[in-house]
């Protein structure tokens, strides 16, 4: 089993959860996939400027596991450094340089960064024009189990999340652009010796034209980790003490926009909410043959603006697609709920001033009910490639966990 952290400084029982060192650390893909930032509306779109989250991966826990709070990332080892080289299908723009405004490293996902101002890092251009590098400033290096978010609300979560795990490019800035058909990006981390201990690649397709777009986020609570909660059956995650609601992004689709507009818009998507299945039941409405397969409800943005949602005076504009282990029951994903009345999406600088006024965007805030099996609950919240089409399929997604216990 390959160690998930590359960094020193471990504790025995750390190291025995975690593996030891091997020639397979270097066989494995560190790079599990590539999507669009939680910041950017058009980060992945052909000739706009680069908004993209770099996932890594492991092998003990590859995919979605890998973002488990109770699994360590990376680290950088004493001597060593991460370098990121936007390898294929990137423009370099001269007028950014490769420093921390254009890339930020970060532990979970949704991201709690990991700023190398505090957590000990510099950021320089590698080898060639294309590549981070990333340095770190003390003896130690960065050890993955000492290498937490300085966030505030991240001393409140139940389990911190500790290791790399996501690196966003374009941050505060872009230094690239999209071009082509698709891109790729290149993730090493090495030694004090110069040697290559870890990498990986992964390619995305850049979209023709911008999706309306649904994004993780921490910025309210604090920034507390709003993924990979831990749930009794029944506990409504948003309600129970000590829990936060699951809590999202939201952008418009940029129409007719191009180049640095795109980068530029900040539209959010504010009046939306979720219908689960069971409210959905309730008020009579079946779901249109095209949009079946949102089996955990609707995502519904209010028309007449009367602060309620329904499925056939107001907009439907994506769903829910659930997913839980198998004969549970009870299990919901509905829009957070203050003195009985849902709370629809809102302008992100209504809720966190300073966020939203550089970032924009709205946030969706939802309460989630445990069902009645341990184990893993995995609602995908996907909004209509066209929000005037049902039948347009689905543009833009994210899965949430919440582990039952």
């Amino acid at each position: 089993m390959r160690r998930l952290s590359l960094g020193l400084g471990f504790v025995s029982g750390v190291v025995a959860a975690l593996g030891l060192w091997s020639a397979g650390a270097q066989a494995h893909n560190i790079v599990s996939t590539i999507v669009n930032a939680p910041l950017a509306a058009s980060g992945t779109v052909k000739d706009a400027r680069v908004g993209i989250n770099v996932y890594l991966d492991s092998k003990a826990a590859p995919g979605l596991d890998f973002m488990d709070p109770a699994v360590i990332g990376f680290g950088i080892a004493p001597g060593g450094r991460l370098e990121i080289e936007m390898a294929e299908g990137f423009e370099r723009d001269w007028a950014v340089d490769l420093s921390q405004s254009a890339i930020m490293m970060v532990t979970g996902a949704p991201q709690q960064g990991l700023p190398g101002k505090a957590v000990g890092y510099t950021v320089g251009e590698g080898g060639n024009e294309k590549t981070f590098v990333i340095t770190p400033t003390g003896e130690r290096g960065l050890p993955a189990v000492a290498l937490m978010t300085p966030a505030p609300g991240a001393k409140g979560d139940p389990i911190r999340q500790r290791g790399l795990k996501v690196i966003h490019i374009g941050f505060q800035q872009s230094a690239f652009y999209n071009r082509g058909e698709r891109g790729r990006v290149e993730v090493r981390f090495f030694d004090a010796a110069g040697k290559i201990t870890a990498r990986g690649s992964s390619t995305i397709a850049f979209l023709p034209a911008p999706v309306p777009q649904v994004l993780p986020t921490n910025f309210p609570d604090k920034r507390r980790n709003h993924n990979w909660q831990r749930a009794a059956p029944g506990q409504i995650l948003g309600q129970a003490a000590g829990t936060v609601p699951i809590a999202l992004m939201m952008y418009a689709r940029a129409q007719g926009l191009t180049g640095d507009d795109l980068y530029a818009f900040k539209e959010g998507i504010a009046g939306a909410g979720v219908l689960s299945t069971p409210q959905l039941k309730a008020m009579g409405f079946d779901k249109p043959a095209g949009i079946a397969r949102y089996n955990g409800g609707l995502i519904v943005q209010d028309a007449d603006g009367d602060g309620k949602l329904d499925p056939v005076r107001d907009r439907i504009i994506g769903g829910v697609i659930a997913k839980a282990p198998a004969g549970a029951k009870g299990q919901e994903l509905r829009s957070l709920e203050v003195d009985g009345k849902a709370v629809l999406s809102q302008p992100t600088q209504e809720l966190v001033a300073k966020a939203g006024k550089r970032w924009g965007g709205a946030m969706m805030r939802l309460q989630f009910t445990a069902g009645s099996k341990p184990g893993k609950y995995r609602p995908t919240l996907a909004l209509l490639r066209d929000p005037n089409d049902l039948a347009s399929g689905d543009g833009s997604s994210y899965t949430y966990t919440i582990v039952v216990e």
